[in-house]
């Protein structure tokens, strides 16, 4: 389910800060009441600015967010942790909150310090604009090449009804083990993150590491969960992991769908290996293709292009046993091509979402990932990113 939705104690907001030219590009979001904070970041070995600033803090109760699209704050060097710094000192006055309180979340082009004097002028309206109903605000002013925000909701009871609202921004720079997406998830459902944190790590590999646009991992990756404190209610435990996860794999979705130029969204299976990995190695391999990406967007059924992709995942692979399904139509079997309807197959290819089989007849194991086809938008779209 999608759309905005309340979250009780949570109040967000959305302005122009001046970071971009006229347009939304600083969000604030504060609790009421301090709430816990649970985080996965990027693993890429060069990492964001607000990354290294939020592992410092030495706890993991938070009373305030902000986050700012335009400047992606990495590879700054020491002083992009002390400009946070500085921002923090700020908007804790404005705020009146506690110290080492807030954390931070960036997106836009790598290099670049933020704008500190330009945002801690912003900060009075960003606090004066919060409401309880202002997620689409917030969602709108983390976006860079996004088309269109992205936000997911669910509920759930357990001794009472309670709710989760996720925000995510993301459309390049995709290739989980995360991607160039920031995802903000608040609920209030009351758990520690010693409760969660595992199961955080298991809904993220089942949704924001199961997607793919360009096969680039970003330096400012990073997944938020906000719990409420308080007496925690173990016994919905199983029920909010089911909310949490479907409101992941949702937003997951949305990221891959609006992938930067993509017309299609290509689901790829790879079964019968020996192992998980194999067939994890094989199906990313092929996803990142830009062979295989681009004949996707042209809708040539060239399946020349994706066994060669597996046989070039460095994993074992009998060349003699697979088979290729696009669409339903076995392209390939026992390795060799399989006769069937060009045409055909080519206007199947027309879907906006299609589905690939790989088939290594060689075990029991799987794997599944989304991809994107690769476009002429693409390369505009990122040929000109910092101008």
């Amino acid at each position: 389910m999608t759309g905005a939705c309340m979250i009780p104690g949570i109040r967000f907001a959305g302005i122009a800060s001046g970071i971009k030219n006229a347009a939304l590009d600083l969000g604030l979001v504060v609790f009421d009441e301090p709430a816990y904070i649970t985080a996965v970041y990027t693993k890429n070995k060069v990492k964001s600015a607000h990354i290294l600033y939020n592992k410092r803090l030495r706890s993991n109760e938070v009373e305030a967010l902000l986050v700012n699209s335009g400047c992606a704050n990495a590879c700054t060097g020491p002083e992009g942790v002390r400009d946070l710094k500085e921002l923090s000192e700020k908007l804790t006055s404005h705020l009146k909150a506690a110290d080492g309180k807030i954390v931070f979340a960036s997106t836009g082009v790598i290099g670049r310090r933020l704008p500190t004097e330009t945002m801690a002028k912003a900060l009075p309206a960003a606090v004066k604009d919060l409401r309880k109903n202002g997620i689409d605000s917030f969602s709108r002013a983390i976006m860079t090449t996004d088309t269109y925000p992205k936000i997911a909701r669910a509920s759930f009871k357990g001794e009472k009804e309670y709710s989760i609202a996720g925000v995510a921004k993301g459309a390049g720079m995709i290739n989980p083990l995360l991607a160039t997406m920031l995802v903000f998830i608040f609920t209030d459902y009351p758990a520690s993150p010693e409760k969660i944190r595992r199961k955080l790590l298991q809904g993220a590999k089942e949704s924001f590491e199961r997607i793919t646009v360009d096969g680039e991992c970003s330096t400012n990756d990073s997944v938020m969960l906000f719990t409420r404190q308080g007496r925690e209610d173990l016994g919905c435990l199983d029920a909010f992991c089911n909310a949490l996860f479907s409101v992941m794999k949702e937003l997951a979705m949305m990221i891959v769908r609006d992938g930067e130029g993509a017309t299609r969204v290509i689901h790829i299976t790879v079964n019968g290996a020996q192992k998980k990995d194999i067939a994890e190695k094989i199906a990313r391999r092929i996803a990142i293709s830009p062979l295989t990406k681009t004949a996707f967007f042209g809708c040539d059924p060239n399946w020349g292009r994706i066994i060669a992709a597996a046989g070039d995942a460095d994993v074992p692979i009998q060349p003699a046993k697979v088979e290729i399904i696009l669409q339903g139509e076995v392209l390939a079997k026992n390795g060799i091509e399989m006769p069937f309807d060009e045409d055909k197959v080519k206007k199947l290819m027309e879907e906006k979402e299609l589905e690939l089989i790989v088939n290594l007849h060689n075990g029991r194991a799987s794997y599944d990932i989304y991809t994107t086809d690769l476009t002429f938008d693409y390369v505009k779209i990122n040929a000109s990113y910092r101008s």
